[in-house]
Order: C-alpha cells, then structure tokens, then sequence
C-alpha cells in the first residue's frame, strides 16, 4: 500500500510540474529608431565647417561666416522644408529621409530667385549619426557652391 501512495504522489508531482522546464521570458527588443520621425522638428546652426575647416561656432564670437546664426532647417512638417541659408536666402521645398535613415534630401528647393546656387533644387546630406531630440548631424554629399565648393559639415540644434 505505501508503495502504491509513494507511486502516486510522484505521478502527480509530475503531472504538476508540466514534464519539464518552463518557456524561457522573452527578450525585449529595442524599440526601432525612425529617423525621419527624429528630424521633424526646426534646426539651427551649432557650428559649420567647410572642407574641414570651422567657419561658425554659435559659442564663439569671432567667426569667419557670421550668417550661420541666422540658419535654419525647418523640418516640422513631414515632407515640406523650409531653408534659411546663412546669406539669409529663403527656399521652399520637399525633403526626404531615407528608409535606412542615413541620408535627409532637399528636393524642389525654390525661392522668388531660383533654387539654391550650384544646386538644381536638390541638397542631400548624409546623416552622420542617429538624431537626437536636440542634435542633429549633417554632411552635405557633394561640394556646396555657395561654401567655396567645399562640402558643409553642419551640427545643428533643436533648443
């Protein structure tokens, strides 16, 4: 009779434990970045370079190109950009982010004058690392007529 308890006992031991281990917990995943959700804000001008060579920083109060005060990158409303160049210029157009995130595109850019200088109404950058919901960091893809044919480094800010 002992037997036959002990017998059962680990029978139901068994049929409560489930026969073996438990499914592991699943491992979160990191939330996916979206890049063009990130730069849909109003940037200004941090600090520029050209070629390497700093021409603006918002902190100094000696710099070669002044106008980069008066930058700014209107991306707030997805697809439309507005552009203030540091000579002041005003262009409209559209933009895009790429869906791999690494490339932000200024397309259809006009003003009362034309399009940008050099540009054919199209400006791309390359997205140097993941935006923050206050940094932002550009460089332009091919030498910017306006900057001494140089290619523009900009690091820009959301206050």
């Amino acid at each position: 009779m002992k037997q036959f308890i002990v017998f059962l006992f680990a029978i139901s031991v068994m049929a409560c434990s489930g026969g073996g281990d438990p499914a592991p917990a699943p491992i979160p995943q990191p939330p996916t970045i979206n890049v063009a959700d990130l730069v849909k804000k109003v940037w200004s001008a941090s600090s520029a370079q050209w070629d390497g060579v700093a021409k603006y920083d918002k902190s100094s109060t000696s710099n070669v190109v002044q106008g980069y005060s008066q930058y700014k990158l209107d991306l707030s409303t997805a697809g439309s950009v507005k552009l203030t160049e540091f000579d002041g210029k005003v262009f409209t157009g559209n933009y895009s982010v790429a869906t791999d995130g690494k490339t932000l595109t200024l397309s259809s850019l006009t003003s009362a004058e034309g399009a940008p200088t050099g540009t054919g109404g199209t400006i791309t950058f390359t997205i140097l690392t993941t935006p923050t919901a206050t940094t932002l960091s550009l460089q332009q893809t091919a030498a910017y007529v306006k900057a001494s044919s140089a290619i523009v480094k900009l690091a820009l800010v959301n206050p």
